[in-house]
């Protein structure tokens, strides 16, 4: 059942159908299977041998000046499903969602490294960055390195051809080679096809990485492309089938070096492009203008138009009298977009803290110190604010490659799923599954996929009851619960301290300091602190002009000319006037 999906890229009802198994059963078996070809990524996917392979060795073409060469490295982009929320980061070159998966061949046709999951955007070089940076990663010999195409860069380990002269076969067609750097691009490319042909024969054999429209988790997809990597090493290791198209089968290539031009010569004039040097104010005047651009809604799901960087260059060259093109903004906003996918990483590094008010990465000065003196080039992100990172995150968002999801062929596939009781199982087997839902996953979604997805997955009418009842029974706990919580706290809490109704013994001789009142008022207001001791202290407290004022305001308040003033108001008055004065 497992084969027969992957191979031939069936539904989940097909499948049930063709061995008479319900979909739960399908479901869970693939998912079983799923597992166990991923436990044998270490007996099929292993590192090249160090021996000149022997497709080199002994031919005049390539030996001996790649004796040396381990491989062949490359990337291919396969069809993905993923959440509406992230889905343009993965929608690059291709006018629907992919993963960018990395891989390196052998000569032999064998994948001995697959890194999968990158999102579509993201550039060769950045994902093999990753591949060697990973623990269980990526790893060149001493002395040995790959083939590799101009998107990767010359580094030491790795061997692109010359930039700006005829490399693919398809260019050359009765011309001959002209020259060193053209005979070396020649011979480069007739190597490195291998990895081309291993991508090929890799998607005719299984049709589920075809073009074809996923209908699995994101995850599954993902460790399906892995697994099919391992089957298709195991198919080989016996020798080719009929999915590998033999070289003797080939259409001979009738051009050759006529000239007798060696692989050591100087280096002849090729083919340059143009190139722009660009300042601090051109750069923010460029990411300020893309910027705008994005606010005001002009950014299209799949990237700027050629439309948008060459008004982008016309505006800076009105204002900076330069000579930018289209092409230029365009490979410059490239170098920002790695700076931005550095930036990014490196707040997720262990022990940094990230200031969001003034975009500074923050690490102490013993992490900085041990971090910087392995990664030198990283010290100018660190411990300062970043550069235009405001702009940056406005310009590139969610359409940012960040390989958060990424996995390589050193991780496990799937997970072992857990057997159910027979008596759900038998309930689940009346379950009619559609389309949409074919082989479910045991992975769970991926972050950030709450947003809607590109594929519908509508739950079963138990799957929805069930769901009902759960919340019903949660609501429940939850109240019960809060009122025990209550109750714990009443009975734990402290007892509150006794009230106390001590006065200052002094209070009577400071209320009689207070000058312009009557014996009686004195009286009566002590007495009423003694019945409001709390009054009383706070009384006591008080500065002196305030003091006056709350004994002004009783006395104001109680006066009862019948009772205490005994016919003395008279020079009351003019006592508070002359106080208030």
């Amino acid at each position: 059942m497992f084969l027969h999906t992957v191979g031939h890229n069936l539904r989940n009802r097909v499948v049930g159908h063709n061995f008479h198994r319900s979909g739960e059963t399908v479901s869970r078996y693939f998912n079983k299977v799923l597992c166990a070809v991923g436990e044998l990524r270490g007996d099929l996917i292993r590192p090249p041998s160090l021996q000149t392979p022997t497709k080199i060795a002994g031919n005049h073409r390539w030996d001996p000046y790649f004796k040396d060469c381990i491989g062949v490295i490359d990337g291919t982009h396969i069809r993905a499903s993923v959440p509406k929320d992230v889905e343009n980061s993965f929608r690059g070159r291709k006018s629907y969602p992919t993963q960018n998966v990395m891989a390196a061949v052998d000569f032999d046709l064998r994948f001995t490294y697959v890194l999968a999951c990158w999102e579509g955007t993201a550039h060769d070089a950045l994902i093999l960055r990753d591949a060697l940076e990973r623990e269980n990663g990526l790893r060149v010999p001493q002395g040995k390195f790959y083939l590799v195409d101009a998107g990767y860069g010359a580094k030491p380990g790795f061997l692109p051809p010359f930039r700006g002269v005829r490399y693919h076969l398809n260019e050359w067609g009765s011309n001959p080679v002209q020259n060193e750097k053209e005979l070396f691009n020649l011979r480069h490319s007739s190597l490195r096809v291998t990895v081309e042909r291993a991508f090929g024969s890799l998607k005719r054999r299984f049709k589920v990485l075809d073009d074809a429209i996923p209908f699995f988790p994101f995850p599954t997809q993902v460790d399906i492309v892995i697994a099919c990597c391992i089957i298709h090493n195991f198919v080989i290791q016996d020798g080719c089938d009929e999915f590998i198209i033999p070289e003797t089968n080939w259409k001979s290539q009738t051009c050759c070096n006529s000239t007798g031009a060696t692989m050591d010569a100087s280096e002849g004039q090729g083919g340059t492009n143009g190139t722009a040097t660009w300042g601090p104010m051109q750069s923010a005047f460029m990411l300020s203008y893309l910027a705008n651009l994005v606010a005001s809604g002009a950014k299209t799901s799949s990237g700027f138009k050629m439309s948008h960087y060459n008004a982008c260059a016309k505006a800076i060259n009105e204002k900076f009298n330069s000579k930018y093109k289209g092409e230029h903004v365009k490979n410059h906003l490239r170098t920002w977009s790695r700076k931005f996918q550095r930036m990014n990483k490196l707040k997720n590094i262990s022990a940094a803290g990230w200031d969001e008010n003034n975009f500074i990465i923050t690490l102490d000065e013993e992490h900085y110190n041990s971090y910087v003196a392995d990664h030198k080039p990283d010290a100018e992100y660190l411990n300062k604010p970043l550069e235009h990172y405001g702009l940056m995150q406005t310009i590139f968002g969610n359409s940012m490659a960040k390989g958060k999801y990424a996995k390589d062929s050193s991780s496990n596939l799937g997970t072992e799923p857990v057997d159910v009781e027979n008596e759900e199982v038998q309930e689940q087997k009346e379950v009619e599954f559609s389309d949409a839902s074919a082989i479910p996953s045991t992975h769970g979604p991926i972050p950030s996929e709450q947003g809607a997805t590109s594929v519908s997955r509508p739950k079963s009418k138990r799957a929805r009851r069930a769901e009902s009842e759960e919340e019903a029974m949660l609501a429940v706990f939850k109240d019960v619960g809060d009122n025990i919580a209550k109750a714990i706290e009443k009975v734990a809490a402290p007892p509150p301290p006794p009230p106390t109704n001590d006065l200052p013994d002094d209070l009577f001789d400071m209320v009689q300091s207070i000058p312009g009142f009557q014996p009686a008022h004195y009286d009566f207001y002590f007495g009423y602190l003694v019945e409001n001791p709390h009054i009383g202290r706070a009384f006591y407290k008080l500065p002196f002009a305030s003091k006056l004022t709350w004994l002004s305001a009783f006395v104001s308040q109680r006066r009862d000319p019948d009772t205490w003033w005994n016919g003395s108001m008279v020079i009351w008055y003019d006592d508070m006037a002359r106080l208030s004065v």
